[in-house]
């Protein structure tokens, strides 16, 4: 795209006294600055806003700078800085901004981690089991903390030296000590494990292989057979070649142990799964959905009404018309219980939405989903790639307006001393119980102890939700895309 940079001429005004020698006549010379040449920064500001008003979904509620692009963008240091303008400008009725997604990506992390199934991190994350205690939530398999022996359940004594981790003290610099930790370089952690012991661990960030499903088990309840699987992330099925990646191998072998083992209901653990490729969500619509759907509607995309124009102007097109069911498998379920966090966002929800109006789903966790029924192409200007909401999706009943979440169908909190797919942890036990039971228990009773269920687990739930929004929230349209 050739961007049009006006350069500005200033003009210094003299006056005052004259200098000896010169008359009243004397008209002094307008000095000319020099203008500064543009830099990468001004070009990829002007392009924000000229692509992101291309494709973005709110089209409409952009302000046009075209008049004076350069005009408006040099008011920003930053292209991020425009990049948030731009999405202050779609509100809801209650004022609250739409967009809370769109984002620049100069490193190549998303393209990295949703079509390579490649991380950069330490690969653990943590999570309050009250407002004291901090625990490790999850680990990576293959990454750094998980070949330190680090895992699941561990409680976070301190972190680089600090041993107050409690809410009111994170909440009092905004979470800036534990974000920055966790997104360090290198991070010192003091440890208690199940059994007690104390361990201290120093890590690394390092690059590893992504391992998308956390653990799968199978459960014999009341004279059925309940099938289980945690999903951590979306890692594309298919490269940006359109061939077959290591994820849909192990999904299409995951598939089959359930159709061998005659799993009759099933559980989804998305409980921190943030999302990722859209390709993957409509691959697993089609392995959990019932035959009886046929090649039905899966779900319908809302773009402005100039995108596929303006795309085709750049020598670019992408599919956005109605995805339909192609189910091949066998698996043929009677109900899907999701668990899920206000950390479950994007594509899960996608998966979630999908299937709702052909089975029995039900939701067990923590009050509501993320709330993200939006999503983005990538689109690479000078080396970054620049992700603004361009499509929102909508089941075959027509439900698409989740921004504020998914409600759950029964609140039951994340137990973070067990491990996933433990029978006795507290959202699974919820699930096998009404597997076995045919409905849900009643509240504060039975499977989750009342001081998990009182003051101090009902503390720890505001911080656990920054924690579970930390990070990419990602609905990616990877594979469709041709031409660019």
């Amino acid at each position: 795209m050739k961007i049009t940079t006006i350069k500005f001429i200033a003009v210094a005004l003299l006056s005052g006294s004259l200098m000896v020698g010169c008359s009243r006549e004397t008209v002094m010379p307008e000095l000319e600055r020099p203008t500064r040449p543009d830099t990468d920064e001004d070009l990829l500001k002007d392009s924000v806003y000229h692509y992101t008003y291309g494709f973005y979904l709110w089209q409409a509620d952009l302000p046009n700078w075209f008049d004076d692009v350069r005009g408006n963008t040099k008011r920003y240091n930053s292209a991020e800085a425009v990049l948030e303008t731009l999405k202050g400008y779609a509100r809801d009725d209650a004022g609250n901004a739409y967009d809370r997604f769109s984002f620049l990506d100069r490193w190549g992390t998303v393209n990295a981690e949703i079509q390579q199934g490649l991380a950069g991190s330490f690969g653990f994350d943590v999570r309050y089991n009250s407002d004291t205690d901090l625990y490790v939530k999850k680990v990576d398999a293959g990454s750094p903390a998980y070949q330190k022996g680090l895992r699941r359940g561990w409680k976070v004594l301190s972190i680089n030296g600090n041993s107050d981790l409690s809410l009111t003290s994170m909440e009092q610099d905004n979470f800036t000590f534990l974000f920055g930790a966790l997104d360090a370089g290198s991070i010192s952690l003091l440890l208690r494990k199940p059994d007690g012991n104390d361990v201290s661990i120093t890590l690394e960030r390092g690059t590893y292989q992504l391992q998308p499903i956390l653990n799968q088990k199978r459960y014999d309840v009341a004279g059925k057979k309940v099938g289980y699987f945690a999903f951590d992330i979306f890692v594309s099925t298919l490269d940006d070649r359109g061939n077959p990646t290591y994820v849909k191998d192990q999904l299409d072998k995951l598939v089959a142990q359930f159709e061998a083992d005659g799993i009759q209901e099933l559980i989804v653990d998305l409980r921190y799964n943030g999302g990722g490729a859209v390709v993957t969500a409509e691959y697993l619509s089609n392995l959990l959905v019932p035959s009886a759907v046929g090649n039905g509607i899966m779900y319908t995309n809302k773009i402005n009404a100039g995108l596929d124009d303006f795309l085709l102007a750049n020598n670019v097109r992408i599919d956005f018309s109605p995805v339909h069911f192609n189910k091949r498998n066998s698996l043929n379920l009677s109900r899907i219980y999701f668990l899920v966090t206000e950390g479950t966002a994007s594509a899960s929800e996608l998966l979630i939405n999908n299937l709702r109006p052909h089975i029995d789903v039900k939701l067990i966790g923590e009050h509501k989903t993320y709330g993200k029924p939006v999503g983005y192409f990538n689109w690479n200007i000078l080396g970054v790639d620049l992700y603004a909401v361009s499509f929102q999706t909508f089941n075959a009943a027509g439900y698409g307006d989740y921004f504020s979440g998914m409600t759950v169908d029964k609140v039951v909190f994340d137990d973070l001393t067990r491990d996933f797919g433990d029978a006795q942890e507290d959202m699974v036990a919820e699930a096998l119980h009404y597997a076995s039971q045919g409905g849900f228990s009643s509240d504060g009773a039975g499977l989750q102890a009342m001081a998990r269920m009182g003051i101090a687990k009902q503390m720890s739930a505001p911080i656990n939700q920054t924690l579970d929004r930390h990070g990419r929230k990602g609905m990616y349209n990877f594979g469709k895309k041709a031409n660019q």
